[in-house]
């Protein structure tokens, strides 16, 4: 099956599916169970026993020569905040991604939207991250969007699909525009819009072309807030029925609530394309928020988070005593800042000595620990090698342990960036690159040991087999 069979019915469905929790069975699951297999462990879950798009799906799949049958789950990652996760220090940014391949290679994932308000937890993960993706903002459920993206579809042969709905359909999005060389292709509804204005021709030109599906139904509001000279289609919802639903402003944003679909899977009554009242909101709210995105905070946040993200280049720049190359991102960096912002005489002083005592510290790291190789002292040879494995193991486990503790501890620093500004970049980013390079050196130590409990493991069984022949 092609993914480019699925029909707009079979999408929406999908769609709807990814906002089911699956049972925590399938997280890490090498299993490739069917959809049919995974609709069905669905139904046996006291929550979802009666849900609405759990029978949709299930009766969806009783028609003969539907292109649902032929998937099978490929990967899932939910990042939703728990007590579990907190108590691990996993990620609890809010993604939520499914993955889905058929038995030709190709694969399809899907990146679940924003849930709802009266979860705390939802509130400070997707909603916070809303308005900072809204403004241009990186933000981490597109790093890890992009990650899930590679992990499951990179390597894939055949075509590859990603499709989301809302804030999904902005992770999308963003994955769909750094992905161009892939031939990926892209299929959103009712999307969250990626920021416009900082992506590149190339990147717009491809939203507009035909690898790039952007589906509205009609009345929605968060398609609007972005720009958004791309639409493909405008879809009719179903007739309001309730004054509820009348007063509701978010009605036409919820998948359930498409019209109907023909005998062919597509949707029946929509308009291709744009029309000038939807247009002409747009113009309206995409001027306010790149209004807003221009203001001096979300500027800082802006131009923190870029010298955080280039830092790490130029330390590795000048650890490899690659001089030049190091000066150059510093020159680059601060001409980029610049543009961001009014940046000070001062400032800008400040930002060239942060990266020269940065490039600094570096090669002098590096040279004292070349120097200690060099003249390091070898240690005494031991006629006999006692060596518990298993406390190997132990300490291994210790610091794996500590690795989780120190990536929750790199998230807080994390979040200080924005707080911070440029005025305070130079500290945070300190403590920033202190606990990345601490994270670095526990997982070197960490596979240290347990290789050497291996090698041990192995050499002792050797030995004591060697012994055996002897004997």
């Amino acid at each position: 099956m092609s993914v480019n069979k699925l029909t707009d019915e079979e999408k929406n469905l999908l769609l709807r599916l990814s906002y089911i929790d699956l049972p925590t069975s399938y997280e890490n699951s090498k299993d490739s169970p069917n959809l049919e297999r995974v609709v069905s462990d669905l139904a046996l879950m006291p929550d979802y026993a009666e849900d609405e798009t759990v029978i949709a799906i299930q009766d969806y799949l009783q028609k003969p020569n539907n292109n649902l049958a032929d998937l099978k789950f490929a990967g899932y990652e939910n990042n939703n905040p728990n007590f579990k996760d907190l108590m691990d220090h996993k990620s609890v940014s809010g993604f939520v991604g499914y993955a889905f391949e058929d038995r030709e290679g190709n694969g399809v994932a899907l990146f679940r939207g924003s849930e709802s308000l009266v979860n705390p937890g939802h509130l400070a993960t997707d909603w916070k991250s809303n308005v900072e993706a809204a403004m241009g903002i990186d933000i981490k459920q597109q790093r890890e969007a992009d990650d899930f993206y590679q992990r499951y579809l990179g390597e894939l042969s055949g075509e590859r699909l990603v499709m989301g709905h809302s804030k999904g359909g902005n992770l999308t999005s963003h994955v769909f525009v750094n992905n161009l060389d892939d031939n990926v292709k892209s299929y959103v509804i009712n999307a969250a819009p990626i920021y416009w204005w900082d992506l590149s021709d190339e990147q717009k030109e491809a939203l507009k072309g035909d690898r790039n599906s952007f589906i509205v139904f009609e009345l929605d509001p968060v398609s609007q807030l972005g720009y958004v000279p791309y639409v493909d289609k405008v879809v009719s919802t179903k007739p309001r029925e309730s004054m509820g639903e009348v007063l509701n402003p978010f009605y036409a944003h919820g998948l359930a609530n498409v019209g109907d679909f023909d005998s062919e899977g597509n949707y029946e009554r929509c308009k291709t394309g744009s029309n000038w009242a939807r247009d002409g909101v747009n113009y309206v709210l995409a001027g306010v928020i790149f209004g807003v995105s221009m203001s001096t905070p979300v500027l800082m946040k802006k131009a923190s988070d870029y010298v955080r993200n280039v830092a790490p280049h130029v330390i590795s720049a000048a650890a490899k005593g690659l001089t030049k190359a190091a000066n150059w991102l510093r020159d680059e960096s601060i001409k980029i800042i610049t543009k961001l912002q009014n940046v000070t005489r001062e400032l800008k002083s400040n930002l060239n000595s942060f990266f020269n005592d940065m490039i600094h510290k570096a090669k002098s790291l590096v040279g004292g620990v070349a120097a200690f190789f060099a003249g390091g002292s070898a240690a005494a040879a031991e006629p006999v090698i006692k060596v518990d494995i298993g406390r190997l193991r132990y300490y291994a486990e210790r610091l794996q342990n500590l690795k989780r503790r120190t990536a929750h501890l790199n998230d807080m620093v994390d979040s200080l960036y924005w707080e911070a500004g440029l005025l305070g970049l130079d500290n945070v980013l300190r403590a920033d690159l202190r606990t990345s390079a601490i994270d670095t050196r526990i997982t070197q130590s960490a596979a240290y040991l347990n290789r050497t409990a291996e090698l041990m493991q192995r050499d002792e069984a050797y030995l004591l087999n060697r012994a055996g022949s002897v004997r």
